[in-house]
């Protein structure tokens, strides 16, 4: 089979805009267009490469970009520095050195505002080869022809009842056009590839996009399965898209966070005594609410199916509450130590996840 090397590919991805992550609202201050940038592979050597971040005051007052920081040496900067009006537009513009080395990077571009009190992060990301390689070798996962370099995807923070998606680069393998869709989508995910069909020996982009229900919080899962040319591929995994969802409390006025929740645990780890296999476990946290307004746990969850928490109710201003919890060693094993996390969601602005911790040994 011919070999299309990386010289081929670059010429492939020049005809494809820079991947990006669909746009993101921060607030009532500042939409941007993006807030990560993909260049896809690069070749070691090549040259330095550049993207931009447009954004909008959506604010009502003029706004300014007070500073911007990048994580290293390899990029530099450049930002609007006037003052930019109500429904006024600027930009950060990025040029990455692509001199560091044949390995995948991932930069991050701290953006300070005057009208957004936390820092907004940007990335940049791709990865760079010294040497030629095909396609395949580049896009390793394959469903038949249809190709790309990993099936789980996560996009971070959602706020409850908005949406925020990503792109990634996948490739057509084959000698001829491939058609690309997707079934078994969760509800919430939008998902497709551009263009469709992929031509022969090409780069495309896949896009997604989570839309978080009501009554959707804490560590969420969409999943998705290719479907090339009509047929699906049972030995591989789903296209997996991850992102915790978290309340939207940036309309909240400072008034309000004053008299938001606090929750507080007497103790965030419990260390039961070494048991035999097959002992049910019980054990309590106690938890307070050091805030000045009702404390809600949206959703409590672990990253062990053996481990049940109950629900909880509100808990009032200063009140405390014991959270009993039951853990079935049945499935573990002789001499495992233990260590699981269970993540509560809650309506805190300071506290909106939190993560206690259940360990011990298995004797």
């Amino acid at each position: 089979m011919k070999r299309y090397f990386l010289l081929i590919i670059i010429t492939i991805l020049t005809a494809i805009p820079g991947l990006a992550q669909t746009g993101e609202t921060f607030g009532d201050a500042v939409r941007f267009e993006k807030t990560v940038h993909d260049f896809g592979t690069l070749k070691l050597g090549s040259g330095a490469v550049e993207c931009s971040f447009g954004f909008e005051n959506i604010s009502s007052s003029p706004m300014a970009v007070y500073n911007v920081v990048t994580s290293c040496g390899c990029a530099t900067i450049d930002y609007t520095k006037e003052p930019i009006m109500p429904n006024g537009k600027g930009e950060i513009r990025v040029r990455y050195t692509n001199d560091e080395g044949p390995y995948p990077f991932d930069k991050t571009i701290t953006v300070y505002m005057s009208n957004y009190t936390r820092p907004i992060l940007l990335r940049i990301r791709g990865v760079c080869v010294d040497k030629e390689k095909s396609l395949s070798e580049i896009y390793t996962v394959a469903y038949g022809s249809f190709a790309m370099r990993k099936t789980e995807y996560s996009i971070g923070n959602i706020d409850q009842g908005k949406s925020k998606g990503d792109e990634a680069y996948v490739a057509n393998t084959s000698g001829q056009p491939v058609k690309v869709d997707f079934t078994s989508v969760t509800p919430g995910l939008e998902i497709s590839v551009s263009p469709n069909p992929i031509p022969a020996n090409s780069t495309a982009k896949m896009t997604f996009k989570a839309n978080t229900a009501s009554g959707m919080w804490g560590k969420t899962a969409f999943t998705a399965v290719p479907r090339v040319n009509g047929k699906t591929y049972g030995n591989q995994e789903p296209v997996t898209v991850r992102c915790f969802v978290k309340e939207d409390f940036s309309k909240m006025s400072e008034e309000q966070l004053k008299k938001a929740p606090l929750p507080i645990f007497r103790n965030s780890s419990y260390t039961f005594d070494p048991v035999s296999k097959g002992t049910a476990v019980k054990g309590t946290f106690t938890l307070k609410n050091q805030g000045h307004s009702d404390l809600k746990i949206h959703k409590i969850e672990s990253d062990a199916d053996d481990v049940v928490f109950p629900d909880i109710e509100d808990i009032a201003p200063g009140e405390s509450r014991e959270i009993r919890f039951t853990f079935d060693t049945s499935d573990r094993t002789q001499g495992e130590e233990v260590l699981i996390i269970t993540t509560l969601t809650t309506n805190s602005p300071t506290r909106p996840m939190i993560n206690i911790f259940i360990q011990g040994y298995i004797k």
